[in-house]
């Protein structure tokens, strides 16, 4: 019954990648609790496909990830380079300690 329950209250969320005015769309989604949880997911999976890039030595231009409930209303966008703009700011900020 608690199962049940907990599914429920999950949504799916779609995260499609926006590169060059075209779409690369997300066909599964991942269910989560709450939108936060999709959110961190969604940063996490951008700074792998970044890290990914930068290991390759290609350019990491600047994609976007929109994420998508079910009805596909665009819930948020992350800019891959704001990631990295907000990693590099981190790891600064954690140097000068």
């Amino acid at each position: 019954m608690e199962a049940r329950i907990e599914a429920a209250s999950m949504t799916r969320y779609f995260f499609h990648i926006r590169r060059n005015g075209e779409v690369v769309r997300d066909g599964e989604g991942d269910e989560f609790a709450t939108m936060d949880d999709a959110r961190s997911s969604a940063i996490k999976a951008v700074r792998e496909l970044v890290a990914a890039r930068i290991k390759n030595g290609e350019v990491v231009p600047d994609e976007h990830l929109d994420v998508r409930d079910e009805a596909d209303a665009l819930k948020f966008s992350i800019s891959f380079h704001q990631v990295v703009r907000d990693h590099l700011k981190l790891r600064r900020l954690r140097n000068r300690r």
